[in-house]
């Protein structure tokens, strides 16, 4: 089996640092977790907030410890640092060999989209961000791992894509695009261009779409490859 990873992302408008961060991490026991972070508000702050959050995501995630741990123990960090006066969204999504399965984690009012041979599922329930809540915990969804699988989360920027003109970015849309026959970073980009088309090519706020697909191909070479703009 191969895993494809693809983050695409832009900052708000006008900003010259965003507040999303996201980062791929290799599992100690086999497999990749996908991170996408969005802290409270925008510019260098909300930066500080995500990139110590996932920062510390990568470190206990490399350590060994179970997604659902990770989440709670990064609420609490962020609850007991902040005192309850800054939130952050999180959604993880890893592909775990030990247990062969995919495991999504949110703490965030963003959906996850599934997409395999026989189903299309919206993982949409209500859940709490990190920090604002002493007790809050992730909505946590496990899957079976197997080939010819689509997954994508994002961050908040994307679901307000189009907004301000009166003609939002959609569901259908999204799903059309992740269909296409297409390579996964390609999907990720069209996906992120149809809301900065839909912004006017001014982002409202920042823009993080992580999407990770299996194939049935094989390859003993890994590879990363990243574009930043300075």
């Amino acid at each position: 089996m191969l895993v494809n990873v693809a983050i695409s992302k832009v900052n708000k408008h006008g900003q010259r640092i965003g507040g999303d961060t996201a980062e791929i991490v290799e599992r100690p026991l086999g497999g990749v977790t996908g991170i996408i972070v969005d802290g409270q508000g925008s510019g260098r702050s909300a930066k500080v907030i995500s990139n110590s959050i996932v920062g510390k995501i990568t470190n206990l995630i490399s350590d060994g410890a179970r997604d659902g741990a990770v989440a709670r123990a990064v609420q609490d960090y962020l609850f007991a640092m902040k005192d309850g006066k800054v939130s952050a969204t999180l959604t993880m999504i890893s592909l775990a060999l030990d247990t062969q399965s995919i495991i999504i984690s949110r703490n965030s009012h963003c959906p996850v989209i599934v997409i395999d041979n026989e189903r299309e599922i919206i993982f949409e329930e209500q859940v709490q961000p990190l920090g604002f809540y002493k007790f809050s915990k992730p909505l946590i969804k496990e899957l079976p791992l197997k080939t010819g699988m689509t997954i994508m989360a994002y961050t908040d920027g994307l679901m307000s894509a189009g907004k301000k003109y009166n003609n939002p970015i959609n569901d259908g849309d999204i799903i059309n695009i992740l269909k296409e026959k297409i390579s996964t970073q390609n999907k990720a980009d069209k996906i992120l261009d149809l809301a900065l088309q839909l912004d006017g090519q001014k982002p409202n706020d920042d823009i993080t779409i992580l999407v990770i697909e299996t194939s049935e191909e094989e390859s003993l070479i890994r590879k990363i490859n990243a574009t930043f703009p300075l």
